[in-house]
């Protein structure tokens, strides 16, 4: 009897127990829900159309301001070529020298039949001279004053011919030496030591340190975007360089024909050796124009889960809907929403907590 008892009385406990636990689970769970319908102040922005800006890019590569052709007017061998592709060079620094030999002879000839020519100008000047006088004294005949006129002026046509002969002589042999004409870089060797150079045809490239500048083609419907003189942003990323200032120099006034494409050229600014950026790489260019019409947004505002990107619109009884977005431009903190959103749409503006669909708020 007393067991039964005994049993009863457990049984009455558990009973208790349970009815405890299942009444503070409850107060919890009502708890933690009042929590949760509970309004968040958020701070709202309604959308709207306003003034809005295009980022246009182009693609192009990058090269040197001044890049030549380094030839030769004279046919000879090279005698002197102890330069390499992507060796640096100062100003003034021989590149090239060609065998001379025959151009010196040459010079030496001229200038020994000039020595003699003007030798023999000053005579007949004298006597030109003396029988001039001596005509204007009745002392001399027409006929002899004639002819020395006639050999004055034969004798100053051979000194110019002479002269001018030197002259061609000369420039020849500049074209023996080749050197740098400013600070920069072989970029190209076509001739050895010991070949034969030939008027006419390249034996090196050079270009220009420092002096880059880009190249881009730009579609006939933008180039009005590009006037001379204005800046633009260029970014190499290659190496980082990103954001930097360029001025429009060049604008060619004839398209290609079949792509309907203009040339532009954008100068850099003068770069230190640090920058990395080197002619022959990829660059971009970035110009900004106006347009209207569009709706933008705090970069505050947007969410990202994985490839999508989002932000947290309210209805008519302030509660979260997530909305699914495409954004366009970037402009400063603000970003372009291309689609997803409408005008006069409330949306949430700072996003610094998750928030769950359908969840009040209250607007700030």
């Amino acid at each position: 009897m007393k067991n039964k008892i005994m049993t009863k009385s457990g049984r009455l406990l558990s009973v208790l127990a349970l009815l405890t636990i299942f009444g503070v689970s409850c107060s919890s769970s009502d708890e933690s829900q009042l929590q949760q319908q509970k309004p968040i102040p958020v701070v709202t922005q309604q959308a709207d159309y306003g003034q809005g800006a295009t980022m246009n890019r182009y693609s192009g590569n990058v090269r040197s301001d001044r890049s030549i052709n380094m030839s030769t007017k004279v046919m000879g061998r090279i005698t002197e070529l102890d330069v390499e592709e992507g060796d640096f060079v100062k100003k003034g620094k021989v590149l090239v020298r060609i065998k001379d030999d025959n151009l010196k002879a040459q010079k030496n000839q001229v200038q020994a039949q000039l020595i003699q020519a003007r030798a023999g100008l000053k005579n007949t000047e004298t006597n030109y001279n003396r029988i001039k006088a001596l005509h204007e004294q009745n002392s001399a005949t027409q006929k002899e004053l004639d002819d020395i006129s006639t050999k004055y002026e034969m004798a100053k046509a051979k000194v110019q011919t002479l002269e001018s002969k030197l002259q061609e002589v000369e420039d020849m042999l500049e074209y023996t030496t080749l050197t740098a004409p400013f600070d920069g870089y072989v970029v190209s060797k076509r001739f050895s030591e010991g070949d034969m150079a030939a008027p006419g045809q390249p034996i090196i490239t050079f270009e220009q340190d420092n002096m880059l500048k880009v190249n881009i083609t730009v579609p006939e419907s933008d180039i009005a975007l590009f006037t001379l003189n204005d800046t633009v942003s260029v970014d190499v990323k290659a190496v980082g360089y990103q954001n930097t200032k360029g001025i429009v120099t060049n604008i060619n006034q004839s398209g290609n024909r079949g792509s309907r494409q203009f040339a532009v050229e954008v100068a850099l600014p003068k770069l230190d050796k640090s920058s990395g950026v080197k002619s022959g790489m990829f660059a971009e260019v970035t110009i900004r124009s106006a347009r209207n019409r569009t709706i933008t947004v705090p970069q505050s505002a947007i969410i990202e889960r994985g490839q999508l990107t989002g932000l947290y619109t309210l209805n008519n009884e302030s509660e979260v809907v997530l909305r699914w977005v495409r954004l366009g431009d970037y402009t400063g903190s603000q970003v372009e929403v291309l689609s997803g959103l409408g005008p006069g749409e409330q949306y949430i503006a700072q996003v610094d907590r998750p928030f769950t669909e359908g969840q009040k708020v209250t607007v700030q």
